[in-house]
């Protein structure tokens, strides 16, 4: 397999050359979003993981790679990001931890057969169809918009792949939060923790990181929130260390 990047791709390091990853230079990208997610997991080594909707596969391979979780099955529905993932995969050496899986969330068909997780992560699009312009980009458009699902239908599939006990991750725009708090409860999900994350340190959320538990209530917790500029072009130091891939410590 080609590990280099093709025409009309980069190839972006992270971490002190732990992590690379092949991307398009005009189609979807991931952003810190999806460090922050990661950052923001409950992990333990000999765990299963599912990332629900994986794009070029940074939250996989990063489980796999940093965190050292055991075994990740990565579900995404667009071949072409298939493809590209497998390849940032194999560049990364993490073949015998991640599986790639071309799979529509909504075929539940589908998903009852895979192996119960002990934690499900996504980083969902975050913006219903009828919600402001779609890009032309197919691929940004569907990273951004509910194109290949909704909000419920990600609950819906992190509930089914969960066993008993096992986290289900998520990060959403603040204004979705009682949005996704009423569909938790109606797929069995249990809100555990949550930390709001802010653009700048004196702005409103924007953000929200959120875990519930799949049929185990838990005591709230909120975590203090995470800031991520401390000036335009610069990330605060917490940030800059989950782009050096260093895990945020738990609360």
């Amino acid at each position: 397999m080609k590990h280099g990047p093709n025409p009309g791709e980069t190839i972006d390091i992270l971490g002190n050359d732990q992590l690379f990853l092949i991307q398009p230079e005009k189609g979807y990208r991931f952003s810190i979003d999806s460090l922050l997610l990661w950052g923001f997991l409950t992990t333990d080594p000999k765990s299963y993981w599912v990332d629900l909707g994986t794009g070029c596969g940074i939250i996989a391979i990063v489980l796999a790679k940093i965190s050292e979780v055991e075994r990740v099955t990565a579900l995404e529905v667009q071949p072409e990001l298939v493809e590209l993932a497998r390849r940032n995969v194999s560049l990364n050496h993490v073949e015998s931890h991640v599986t790639l899986l071309e799979a529509d969330i909504r075929d539940h068909s589908f998903l009852s057969r895979l192996p119960k997780a002990e934690g499900v992560c996504t980083n969902p699009p975050y913006y219903p169809v009828y919600s402001g312009r779609i890009n032309p980009n197919m691929q940004k458009a569907m990273a951004r918009h509910e194109i290949g699902g909704t909000l419920s239908d990600f609950i819906k599939a992190g509930s089914l792949l969960l066993g008993r006990g096992g986290y289900y991750t998520t990060i959403l725009p603040v204004a979705r939060l009682q949005e996704a708090l009423a569909l938790f409860s109606n797929a069995r999900l249990y809100t555990s923790r949550m930390r709001f994350v802010h653009s700048y340190k004196d702005e409103k959320a924007t953000l929200v990181l959120i875990e519930a538990l799949k049929e185990k209530q838990a005591a709230l917790t909120v975590d203090p929130p995470i800031t991520v500029y401390q000036s335009p072009g610069t990330y605060t130091p917490e940030v800059q260390a989950l782009i050096n891939l260093s895990p945020l410590k738990q609360s």
